[in-house]
């Protein structure tokens, strides 16, 4: 997804971004209950904050994540 690379090559040094494939992941799929894809979790110390199920365009990104950056 280009808007992910991109929120990643730009905040680079504040937030790590990582992207899984779920079909090769079914363990982590089912784990988080993917229903959608693509889907954006925000982890802190290990614990899950919050997810964005669906597309997202880069500002809307953006601004859900300024809190985290």
């Amino acid at each position: 997804m280009r808007v992910i690379d991109e929120f990643a090559a730009e905040s680079r040094g504040k937030i790590r971004v990582g992207k899984l494939n779920v079909d090769k992941s079914p363990n982590i799929s089912a784990k988080y209950t993917i229903r959608s894809v693509p889907t954006l979790f925000v982890f802190d110390n290990a614990a899950l904050k919050e997810s964005f199920p669906g597309a997202i365009k880069k500002q809307d990104l953006m601004m859900k994540m300024g809190r985290y950056l």
